[in-house]
C-alpha cells in the first residue's frame, strides 16, 4: 500500500494534478483489495469477475513498475533541465502505449526455427524428426485454456507442413503447463488432444503449487505423455527422450548419478530449468531442453535474466570429448508460451521453437 501510495502521490505530482488525500487513499485500497482479494479467491476456485481483477491486478503491478523507473528519471532530469508538462505527459502516456503492444506481444506465438545437428549412431537410417519445443504455459488465473488453443492451432501448422516431407514430429513442454495460482481440473489441458502429434510433458516448479497429481490427471486426461524421471525411445528416430523431474533442491551429480543413456541412439533431456547443461552433456545428452527464465519477460528484468541465468534464452551449442567420444551437445531453452506475474512481454516472444535435427556420419568428430 505504502509503494501504490508512492507512485499515486509521485505521478499526480508530475502531472500537476491536485489530488486529496481522500481520493488518493481510495486509490489505494481499491489496488490492494484487487491484488489480495481476488487472488485468494482464485486458489480455490476460478471465476470469470475474479480472474478478470487478477490480470487487471498484474498489468498495474507492470505499469507501477514502469513508472517507478520514469519517476526515477525524471527525478534525476529534473536536477539537470526542466521539462514542459507537455513532454511529462508524453513521458507518463508511453506505459499505457507499452502496455497495449506488451499485452499482444504476449498473446500471440511467435515460431523460432533452428537447425541442429546429431551425429547418426544407428546403422538404419533414421527418419527426419522435428521437435517443436515449448515451454511455462502458466495456465491459471490470469493465462486461460484459450492459450492452449491458438497454441495447438500454430504446432499443428508446423507439424501438417514437416509431415508433408515424410518428417516425424514430436511436441516437447519442458515444465510449467500451469502456473498454480488456481485449481487444476481434470477438463484443464483438454485442448492437447486436438494435436496431430505426440506431445511430451516433463514437471517444472509451478506444476507442483497446486498439486503436481491434479496436473498429471488433467494432461492424462488430454493424451499428453508424461516423462517424470523416465524415458521414452522412438525407434523410427532413433531418439532417447528422457524426462528429469524438476528438483527444488540442487541436483547431485555424483559419479554414482545415472541417466537411462542409449549408445545406439541420440539423448535429448527434458529438464525445466537451464542448468548443469555441462555435467548432463558429459553423461551424454546430445540435446537439452529447458524453459524457466521466459528469457525475463519484460524490459528491463530481461538483462536481469541474463545476469542470473548463464543461458537465459536461444540454442546454444559445445563440442565435448568423453573418453574416446566426441559430439556436439545443444541446450535449447525457451522464452515459454505463457506469462507470470503480469500479462505482458516486451523484448521477448510467446515462443515456439522449432528444433530441425538433421543426422551426419557418425565418423565426423566436427559433430
Amino acid at each position: 500500500m505504502i509503494y501504490n501510495y508512492f507512485i499515486i502521490t509521485s505521478l499526480s505530482t508530475i502531472l500537476e494534478i491536485n489530488l486529496n488525500l481522500y481520493i488518493i487513499i481510495s486509490l489505494v485500497i481499491i489496488l490492494a483489495a484487487i491484488r489480495i482479494i481476488p487472488i485468494s479467491i482464485e486458489r480455490n476456485k476460478s471465476h470469470r469477475i475474479t480472474e478478470i481483477l487478477v490480470e487487471i491486478s498484474g498489468l498495474w503491478l507492470w505499469a507501477s513498475f514502469m513508472y517507478l523507473f520514469e519517476i526515477i528519471l525524471l527525478y534525476i532530469i529534473g536536477f539537470f533541465i526542466q521539462l514542459s508538462l507537455t513532454i511529462k505527459t508524453i513521458i507518463v502516456l508511453l506505459v499505457p502505449l507499452f502496455m497495449i503492444i506488451g499485452y499482444y506481444v504476449a498473446h500471440h506465438n511467435y515460431i523460432r526455427g533452428y537447425e541442429i545437428y546429431l551425429k547418426e549412431k544407428s546403422e538404419k537410417p533414421s527418419k527426419p524428426v522435428t521437435i517443436i519445443h515449448v515451454s511455462d504455459i502458466h495456465i491459471g488465473s490470469m493465462i486461460h485454456k484459450s492459450t492452449i488453443t491458438e497454441l495447438v492451432n500454430n504446432i499443428n501448422k508446423i507439424a501438417e507442413e514437416k509431415q508433408k516431407e515424410n518428417t516425424k514430429v514430436i511436441t516437447i513442454i519442458s515444465g510449467d503447463v500451469a502456473d498454480g495460482s488456481s485449481p487444476i481440473l481434470p477438463y484443464t489441458f483438454m485442448g492437447f488432444k486436438d494435436a496431430i502429434m505426440p506431445v511430451i510433458f516433463t514437471p517444472g516448479n509451478h506444476d507442483y503449487y497446486q498439486g503436481i497429481d491434479h496436473v498429471k490427471k488433467a494432461l492424462e486426461n488430454a493424451g499428453v505423455i508424461i516423462l517424470d524421471d523416465d524415458n521414452l525411445i522412438y525407434d523410427d528416430v532413433n531418439l532417447n527422450i528422457i524426462g528429469l523431474r524438476f528438483s527444488f533442491d540442487n541436483l547431485d551429480l555424483d559419479n554414482s548419478y545415472k541417466l537411462p543413456i542409449s549408445d545406439t541412439m541420440n539423448n535429448i533431456l527434458i529438464y525445466h530449468v537451464p542448468q548443469y547443461w555441462d555435467e548432463f552433456s558429459k553423461m551424454g545428452i546430445e540435446l537439452q531442453l529447458s524453459g524457466h527464465t521466459h528469457g525475463g519477460q519484460f524490459f528491463p528484468v530481461n538483462y536481469i535474466s541474463k545476469l542470473m541465468f548463464e543461458y537465459s534464452n536461444g540454442l546454444f551449442n559445445r563440442q565435448v570429448t568423453v573418453k574416446d567420444k566426441t559430439y556436439r551437445s545443444y541446450l535449447s531453452v525457451t522464452e515459454g508460451v505463457g506469462a507470470f506475474a503480469a500479462p505482458i512481454r516486451l523484448g521477448t516472444h510467446s515462443e515456439i521453437v522449432v528444433l530441425n535435427i538433421n543426422r551426419v556420419p557418425g565418423n565426423r568428430r566436427e559433430y
